[in-house]
């Protein structure tokens, strides 16, 4: 068996927070299944399995929100944000025990929606940390951006994290410093170095990168401008993955916005860098590694911990 089968347990970005408006419904396909993403009247975002328990029509596919709870388009059936049917419109007797949807644990939280993900039905074992810059009048809003239906495994993305070589090759960077230290749920990535960005100049940077579990990384970088970086990928089957980020930007004068969406353009441009490689490559278990590589290893034995079952993770 592969250290790394199936999905990983932790913390995953499923929509940003401004793409769902209250009474919006959204149909989604993660981990291999469907799901409906649906935000209350009242402003709440919910996850549920997808597929009515009554005939199976699907809730994201002309299902309406009305109050708090979801209604199914094919015979109105309502359902909670907890996944418990709480009316149907035809019927005087009581609701079947079995008429229920697994609930997702949500977190709307930094300008992104987070679903918990855990195969054996765990409960949430960590806190998405907060960003504080996030609503700050001293920052910009997030630039978000999305890169769809990227063909590799998350696996390749967080190997990033130790793959100190490949940054002068593919990014054109040169890495100065590069430490990576791992306490628990967290792996952090703190590079100095300097880079020639694709569309032009030279930025001087010091980037402290924080993955929290498996699936996103908080990034605080300080360069030209101070900026953070949310980076984020969800598995939308064991071969494809959407892969998000957005930038945010410490004011510094009328020219900021401008500067924010020349950062995220250049970060689209890296990314695509990075996936011409990673949709190529074969994984290597056992690599032949270097003196000058990064601690890939240490880094693998880390993020093993989120395949194996919640009772003996570390």
């Amino acid at each position: 068996m592969s250290d790394f089968e199936g999905y990983a347990r932790g913390w995953f970005v499923i929509a940003w927070s401004k793409d769902l408006a209250a009474g919006e419904v959204k149909p989604l396909k993660y981990f291999g299944q469907h799901l409906v993403l649906f935000r209350t009247e009242a402003g709440q975002a919910k996850v549920l399995d997808a597929h009515c328990p009554h005939l199976g029509a699907h809730l994201g596919v002309g299902g309406k929100v009305v109050g708090e709870c979801i209604e199914c388009p094919f015979h109105a059936w309502r359902f909670d944000g907890a996944g418990q049917c709480t009316e149907i419109p035809y019927s005087d007797k009581p609701i079947p025990n079995r008429a229920t949807l697994k609930s997702w644990p949500v977190v709307d939280r930094n300008g992104a929606i987070f679903v918990w993900h855990d195969a054996d039905g765990g409960e949430p074992q960590w806190e998405v940390p907060t960003i504080e810059a996030v609503g700050d009048p001293g920052w910009t809003d997030w630039y978000p951006s999305c890169l769809e239906g990227v063909a590799t495994h998350p696996k390749e993305i967080v190997e990033n994290v130790a793959d100190k070589a490949h940054f002068p090759t593919v990014h054109r960077t040169t890495v100065d410093v590069f430490e990576n230290s791992y306490d628990g749920h967290c792996a952090t990535q703190h590079t100095i170095g300097s880079a020639t960005p694709a569309q032009g100049g030279k930025d001087s940077f010091d980037i402290v990168a924080t993955y929290h579990g498996p699936a996103f990384q908080i990034s605080d970088m300080r360069g030209v401008l101070h900026s953070h970086l949310l980076l984020a990928h969800t598995p939308i089957d064991a071969h494809t993955l959407d892969l998000r980020f957005a930038v945010m930007l410490e004011k510094t004068g009328p020219k900021t916005e401008q500067f924010a969406q020349f950062y995220v353009d250049n970060l689209r441009l890296g990314f695509h860098e990075d996936i011409a490689i990673w949709e190529h490559k074969v994984y290597r278990t056992n690599p032949k590694v270097c003196d000058g590589d990064g601690p890939i290893g240490k880094l693998r034995r880390w993020y093993r911990q989120f395949f194996r079952s919640s009772d003996v993770a570390a």
